[in-house]
């Protein structure tokens, strides 16, 4: 190593400059969570080596900067190289080294706690009862194939990881007799059944057929005014439709008798104020609350009134069909955009061609909207489809009890409990454990925090819970940092004092100058 890269790692200058720019990343990457939600900034600006603009970024987003683990990584190897070029093994500094070891702790206890622990949740949606021995991902998807169930009563099953699928990478495994093609992907997608966008398609084009013969001939106009003169917001309609044929009278009834009788106008009117509720209607199906959207025939609805606002036909007896064999031959799948909030989730989808010896066996639409779809192949059912990845637990947990209460009055929880069946069949154990909101469960490195409750049905049914389900291998590292740098500046300050009061003192005569001897 030459001695001007020496001098460089080492040097107090290149500490100061790092240091400024974590301070900028940290303001950065905080004032972009506003436009990119907690998790895309988290992933963006703290766990990548450069962060780089892109289009529909802020004004105020360099063309380029450094990421969390450049800085990082920068500022360990500046440490380290400081350290070893100033290392005198002295009591007088021992403070400082272990100070400097703390710094290093915390360090790598971030790195290794950013690239290896894992949050995932583990849903008992079923209710009191079930028992679950996996956890499943949060994000991140995977495609499964699995196979009948052999003599022993389990199932094979294989798996494919979300990143392959996305590459649209030719997937193979040495349990299946064919293999899988990726020929088109999205990150978020909405899943609609035929037989919801049917019944959806049926009502709005009901209520335009509707609309068109209502507004059909001149003589209905007086009739329809003085109707729309209950509804404040049909009035207002009105009004604007009369305004574009040249009515300014507030009194809508006398000016719709003065179009009607005036051929040169009401053929206008009537397409004004067709144009306009149309709008209105098309608009009220677009416009659903997000909180009813978890509801089908709502997506449905927002789908339908989009497709005609653009210009598209729907047809109920004719809609297309996302894939042409299995789920997908009665659904229509659409891709969304993709969502960064930290409450908000994406749902992806694949098509798939399954071929074997190169030749086609079909295709399939899979999603984690879609359940398992059975594929047929020589003669035996295997079932193929996506979901939440899966991370198996040598153990199981079985959901005894749940206890949900809150404040009086309030929608404030109180006590939020599971009691959860533990059983390790390899060791032999069986207990009953209690989670709570401060009463977390750490068992085999992981740990069990209650997240979630809920029931099976909106009034009564079965309790539910989900408990998040976190594994961090650098758990203790913060707490021994800690301890560390503690213990150094301690040490450091006690080494000096003890120093100080050691030192002899001479003494005075009087209020003059020292006696020497």
């Amino acid at each position: 190593m030459s001695q001007r890269l020496w001098k460089f790692l080492t040097s107090l200058k290149l500490t100061v400059v790092l240091l400024l720019l974590s301070t900028l990343l940290v303001f950065l990457g905080t004032l972009a969570q506003v436009h990119e939600g907690l998790w895309e900034a988290q992933e963006r600006w703290f766990k990548s080596y450069l962060v780089f603009r892109r289009a529909g970024d802020a004004w105020w987003v360099p063309p380029v900067f450094t990421g969390g683990y450049t800085l990082g990584f920068s500022l360990l190897i500046n440490l380290l190289a400081a350290h070893i070029k100033r290392f005198q093994f002295t009591w007088k500094k021992v403070g400082i080294h272990l100070t400097h070891a703390g710094i290093v702790l915390l360090l790598v206890g971030q790195l290794v706690t950013d690239m290896f622990s894992r949050e995932s949740f583990m849903r008992f949606d079923l209710g009191e009862g079930q028992t679950l021995a996996y956890s499943e991902a949060h994000r991140d998807v995977e495609l499964v194939v699995a196979a009948e169930p052999g003599a022993d009563g389990r199932e094979k099953v294989v798996s494919f990881a979300g990143k392959a699928v996305k590459r649209k990478l030719l997937l193979q495994g040495s349990d299946l007799p064919f293999e899988i093609r990726v020929s088109d992907f999205a990150e978020n997608c909405e899943v609609l059944s035929h037989a919801s966008v049917k019944e959806a398609a049926t009502q709005l084009l009901t209520a335009l057929g509707t609309l068109e013969s209502k507004y059909g001939s001149a003589e209905a106009l007086p009739i329809e005014a003085q109707r729309a003169m209950e509804n404040e917001g049909r009035a207002a309609i009105w009004a604007e439709a009369l305004k574009a044929v040249g009515e300014l009278d507030k009194d809508i009834v006398a000016a719709a008798k003065r179009v009607a009788a005036d051929s040169a106008r009401e053929g206008k009117l009537r397409a004004e104020l067709k144009t306009r509720f149309k709008a209105q209607m098309l608009g009220a199906f677009q416009r659903i609350p997000p909180m009813q959207l978890a509801n089908e025939r709502m997506r449905a609805m927002r789908y339908v009134g989009r497709e005609i606002s653009e210009g598209r036909t729907i047809q109920p007896d004719a809609l297309p069909a996302a894939a042409p064999q299995g789920s997908g031959q009665k659904a229509i799948v659409t891709a969304q955009p993709e969502v960064r909030g930290m409450d908000q989730q994406n749902t992806p989808f694949a098509k798939v061609e399954l071929l074997q010896k190169g030749v086609s066996l079909g295709v399939w639409v899979v999603s984690p909207w879609l359940n398992m779809q059975d594929v047929s192949v020589d003669g035996h059912v295997f079932k193929i489809g996506m979901r939440n990845e899966r991370y198996y637990q040598p153990f199981s947990l079985k959901l005894v009890k749940t206890t949900h209460e809150v404040y009086p009055g309030t929608d404030i929880p109180k006590n939020f409990q599971s009691r959860m069946l533990l059983e390790n069949v390899a060791k032999g154990e069986t207990r009953e454990v209690d989670i709570s909101m401060n009463n977390p469960l750490r068992y085999g490195g992981l740990t069990f925090y209650q997240h979630q409750m809920g029931r099976t049905e909106p009034t009564g049914g079965k309790g539910t819970s989900v408990l998040q389900v976190v594994r961090n291998p650098g758990w203790l590292t913060p707490y021994l940092g800690c301890a560390v740098v503690s213990l150094g500046m301690l040490w450091q300050f006690l080494f000096h004092l003890v120093g100080f009061l050691s030192k002899p003192r001479t003494p005075k005569i009087g209020g003059g100058n020292p006696v020497k001897a």
